[in-house]
């Protein structure tokens, strides 16, 4: 199990966006935040009791942050998008799809690299408070690399700054 960094999900960039590129980031972090908001304190369909991976997450390098949340209004399937990159063209980038809950974590989905079409298997498991694990694997070796959750306040600044550039 390499716990290095060293997977794909390492390089993740997070950094500044163009005004313009920052501003449609904004307005698409703000609508989904606006109508996720109710849906994350619940879950998306979740058994009672098991962990919640819905939310903002930093990546393990502070490069990237990527929003985990359901794929669609109708499924619980979970995807992560990247919500701020330091190269404006990963931003919007689909990094996580359609992973499931089976049991206590969610797996059965496909991790992606931004600009690549083919994604590697992949699980998500929560850790110790407010950490993730994100596993990606191919042809049974697993990397795996862990993000900090990013709380409301830390968005909600982020997000007034990326304003106040406009």
């Amino acid at each position: 199990m390499n716990t290095s960094g060293n997977g794909i999900l390492s390089n993740l960039k997070f950094g500044t966006l163009s005004h313009g590129t920052a501003a449609v980031a904004l307005g698409a972090v703000l609508a989904v935040g606006a109508i996720m908001a109710p849906a994350a304190s619940a879950g998306p369909d979740a058994h009672a009791g098991v962990p919640d991976p819905t939310g903002f997450w930093q990546t393990s390098g502070g490069d990237r942050m990527i929003e985990v949340a359901p794929c669609s209004p109708k499924t619980s399937k979970l995807c992560g998008t990247i919500r701020w990159a330091e190269d404006p063209a990963e931003v919007d980038a689909v990094v996580l799809k359609r992973f499931r809950q089976i049991g206590d974590l969610w797996a059965g989905g496909q991790v992606y690299t931004p600009g690549k079409r083919r994604g590697e298997d992949g699980r998500l498991t929560l850790l110790s408070a407010g950490k993730l694990e994100v596993s990606e694997c191919k042809r049974g070796l697993c990397s795996n690399v862990v993000w900090s959750r990013v709380d409301e306040a830390e968005v909600a600044s982020r997000r007034a700054k990326l304003m106040a550039q406009n």
